[in-house]
């Protein structure tokens, strides 16, 4: 793993950094891209930017501190300060609020909007997810003899058994969720349909590797990702059979 690619005095780049931001670039490029086939103005997508990257990283720090309330309570000021410890789905739901505010407040619908924006989402976090893998963040799943596995020495948090590498699993079902959203998009679809399917689908690819993730348990005997895996699910078949009335 390579977390720092780049150290120079008070200069440092890192790899999940680095993907980070091209996940932001690249899927606002694909962003932009599909408003413009949908016919809604693109400067919507510039507006969604900016106000997106600092709703996710904002949501997924404050996500990320409550999956870990007793180590931030034991040094809240290097929790809050660091730039590893960040939880996806807190980014996707503060994402969320702010893009349907932004959208609402630009005279746009919003379920049309999310359907062009839904590549661009499972793009990004396609993306996102090799950075946190690149950069060994902690995020492994459980320690296994399989022909899968892997250690992670040199990360971030190190580990030098062999763990399932979860955001491999993710990048790669993301990926596979991103092909998916772009043939239907060719399709005559209702407003919401492509949307609504991605909850579905990044639900339950959540939910299911959990399973073999290390993140603790929250309520119920589920981790606090799979009770928000659950809730975009529900969503998304509770928004499948609404628009489908």
């Amino acid at each position: 793993m390579y977390p720092i690619l780049f150290n120079y005095k008070i200069i440092t780049i890192g790899s999940y950094g680095l993907l980070l931001g091209a996940a932001f670039y690249i899927s606002f490029l694909l962003l932009e891209r599909e408003f413009k086939l949908r016919e809604i103005d693109p400067d919507l997508a510039y507006k969604m930017l900016i106000a997106i990257i600092p709703s996710a990283v904002i949501g997924a720090k404050f996500f990320h501190i409550l999956e870990n309330l007793e180590e931030f309570l034991a040094a809240p000021a290097d929790m809050l300060f660091s730039g590893a410890g960040l939880s996806v789905y807190g980014g996707f739901v503060l994402s969320f609020i702010v893009a349907i505010i932004l959208i609402r407040s630009n005279n746009q619908p919003v379920l049309t909007v999310f359907d062009a924006s839904s590549p661009a989402m499972a793009l990004g976090y396609g993306i996102g997810r090799l950075g946190c893998h690149a950069s060994g963040d902690g995020c492994y799943g459980i320690a296994t003899n399989s022909f899968l596995g892997m250690a992670y020495p040199n990360g971030i948090v190190p580990v030098s058994v062999n763990v399932y590498p979860t955001p491999l699993f993710e990048s790669f079902m993301s990926f596979v969720f991103l092909i998916i959203l772009l043939k239907l998009r060719k399709k005559e679809t209702k407003a919401g349909f492509i949307f609504f399917l991605y909850l579905i689908m990044n639900g339950a690819a959540r939910f299911s590797v959990e399973f073999i993730r290390l993140n603790p348990i929250a309520a119920f005997g589920f981790t606090q990702a799979q009770l928000v895996a659950i809730i975009f699910i529900a969503i998304g078949i509770t928004g499948m059979f609404h628009i489908n009335r």
